[in-house]
C-alpha cells in the first residue's frame, strides 16, 4: 500500500512539473554552470579510434550544446583520443574555456605520455594560455584508487607546474582526488594551487531529498582545512544519474537527477562554489561495458547522447532557493525511498580515460567529497607505479581523518556502496567520476 501510494503521489506531482518539456523539444536552459566535464569516448578502449572517438564533427555539435550551459570544460585526458590536439583547439573556437586534464594510472608511462602531449600542445603558438586555459588537473583519484602515492602524485603536479611556470603561464595546477584523501594527506592541500575534490552523494545511497544538504555537511571540513592553508575548493564532479540500476548507488530517476541538480545549482550560487559538473552527455556506449545490474554509468549526462537536453533539466526554473516546491521533495524522496536497481553487485566499477568501466562503469563514485568506506579506501598501501609504498608513514590513519572529517551517513551503508564500487583499478582515462575506482581519464 505505502509503496502504491507513493508512486501515485510522485506522478501526480511531478506531471505539472515536467509537462511544459512534454510539448516541446527540451533544447533549452534556464541555467550556466560554472563547468561541465566533457568526454569525446564513443566506444570502449579495445575499440578502433574511428568508433571509440567522436569524431571532429560531432565534438563541435556536442561543444556547441554545451556553450548553452557553461562557459567552461573540464578534461580528463590530453592523449586519449588526441584530445590535446582535437578538443582544446575546437572548445576555444566555440568560446569555451578549458580546464586540461592529465591522466595518471598505475604505469609511469601513462602520465609520461601525457605530459609528453603536454609539452606538444605548450610548444604551438598561444594555444595554451592562461585566457583560454583555466586550470589544468594532474591525475583524477590515482592516490585514491592506488595507482600512485602522495609523493609521485605530488612530483607528476611539480614536473607540470614547473613547465608553466617556464612558460610564464598564470593558470592553477591541481589534483584530483576525493575530499578523504586531501583531508589524510594535507601535504597535498599544502602542494596545489587549488583543493579539487570529488563528491558524488549519490554513490554514498543518501536520498536525492537530502543529497544537497548532505553534500555541504562534508564539503564544510575540506573548505576549512584548503582555507587554513591559503587554498580554495574547487568541486571537480558531482552529479547524479537519471537512469540506470546499481546495487551501491542511490536510486536513479529523472526526478532525483532534477532535484540534485536544482538543489545543488543553487548551493553553489549562493556559496559561489566552483564546480564542474558530471556530466554534460550521456554515454550509451557504457552499457555495453556494463554489468546488467550496473548500468547508471551511462546516464550522467545533461544531455542525452543523442544532443537533445533533457525535460528533466530543461524544464527546471530557478528562484535562488535550494529545493524544488514540496510536492516535488516529496516525490523525489518517494522515488529515492523505492528499490530501483536492487542489484547485488559489490564490485567497482572500472573506468579508463575515456570514461569507460570495465566493470560497473562510470565517474569516480566513489568521490563523495569524504568517503564513507569501512574499508582504508585512501589506499594504506598505494602502488607508486607499480611498486607497493606505504602511504601511511607519519600520515593520519583512515579512521582519525574520519573522526576529523564526518561522513555525515549510516556508515554501515555507504562503506558497502563507497568502497565496493571503486575497487576495480583505472588505468586509462575514459569517464568521469561516478563509478569509483575507474580504470581510465574521466571525462
Amino acid at each position: 500500500m505505502v509503496r502504491v501510494s507513493s508512486s501515485l503521489c510522485m506522478t501526480a506531482a511531478l506531471a505539472g512539473v515536467f509537462a511544459a518539456a512534454s510539448t516541446q523539444q527540451a533544447s533549452a536552459a534556464n541555467f550556466k554552470c560554472y563547468g561541465i566535464n566533457y568526454n569525446i569516448r564513443a566506444g570502449p578502449d579495445w575499440a578502433p579510434d574511428a568508433t571509440k572517438c567522436k569524431n571532429a564533427d560531432q565534438i563541435a555539435k556536442e561543444l556547441t550544446k554545451l556553450k548553452t550551459i557553461t562557459d567552461t570544460i573540464r578534461l580528463y585526458s590530453l592523449t586519449d583520443c588526441n584530445q590535446g590536439t582535437t578538443v582544446v583547439p575546437a572548445a576555444i573556437k566555440a568560446g569555451l574555456k578549458v580546464s586540461l586534464g592529465l591522466w595518471v594510472g598505475p604505469e609511469a608511462s601513462t602520465f609520461a605520455a601525457e605530459k609528453a602531449k603536454f609539452q606538444e600542445i605548450l610548444a604551438q603558438d598561444g594555444l595554451i594560455n592562461s585566457k583560454d586555459i583555466v586550470g589544468i588537473h594532474v591525475g583524477s583519484e590515482a592516490v585514491y584508487r592506488g595507482d600512485v602515492n602522495t609523493t609521485v602524485a605530488i612530483s607528476n603536479f611539480n614536473e607540470i607546474k614547473k613547465l608553466c611556470t617556464e612558460k610564464g603561464l598564470d593558470i592553477p595546477v591541481t589534483i584530483a582526488d576525493i575530499g578523504d584523501i586531501y583531508m589524510q594527506y594535507p601535504e597535498l592541500i599544502e602542494a596545489v594551487d587549488v583543493v579539487s575534490a570529488n563528491a558524488f552523494p549519490f554513490w554514498e545511497k543518501i536520498d536525492a531529498d537530502k543529497a544537497v544538504d548532505y553534500f555541504y555537511q562534508r564539503y564544510q571540513p575540506l573548505e576549512a582545512a584548503a582555507k587554513a592553508k591559503g587554498k580554495e575548493v574547487l568541486i571537480g564532479e558531482t552529479g547524479w544519474a537519471s537512469a540506470g540500476v546499481h546495487s551501491g548507488a542511490s536510486v536513479a530517476t529523472p526526478e532525483n537527477a532534477a532535484l540534485y541538480f536544482h538543489g545543488f545549482y543553487n548551493l553553489a550560487k549562493e556559496h559561489n562554489l566552483k564546480y564542474y559538473y558530471f556530466a554534460g552527455f550521456d554515454e550509451e556506449w557504457k552499457i555495453a561495458t556494463s554489468q546488467a545490474n550496473a548500468t547508471v554509468e551511462a546516464y550522467f549526462g545533461i544531455f542525452k547522447a543523442d544532443g537533445d537536453m533533457k525535460s528533466e533539466y530543461a524544464s527546471l526554473t530557478f528562484d535562488g532557493s535550494s529545493s524544488l516546491d514540496s510536492d516535488v521533495e516529496v516525490a523525489a524522496s518517494s522515488s529515492s525511498s523505492s528499490a530501483a536497481g536492487a542489484g547485488s553487485i559489490t564490485e567497482s566499477a572500472t573506468a579508463n580515460s575515456s570514461g569507460e568501466t570495465t566493470s560497473a562503469d562510470g565517474a569516480d563514485d566513489n568521490s563523495s567529497i569524504a568517503t564513507t568506506d569501512g574499508t582504508d579506501s585512501t589506499t594504506t598501501d598505494a602502488t607508486a607505479n607499480g611498486t607497493d609504498v606505504d602511504t601511511n608513514d607519519d600520515s593520519t590513519t583512515t579512521a582519525d581523518a574520519a573522526a576529523a572529517y564526518p561522513t555525515g551517513g549510516d556508515s554501515t551503508e555507504t562503506d558497502a556502496s563507497t568502497t565496493s564500487n571503486e575497487d576495480a583499478s583505472q588505468t586509462s582515462p575514459s569517464s568521469g567520476s561516478t563509478g569509483k575506482k575507474r580504470k581510465d581519464c574521466e571525462a
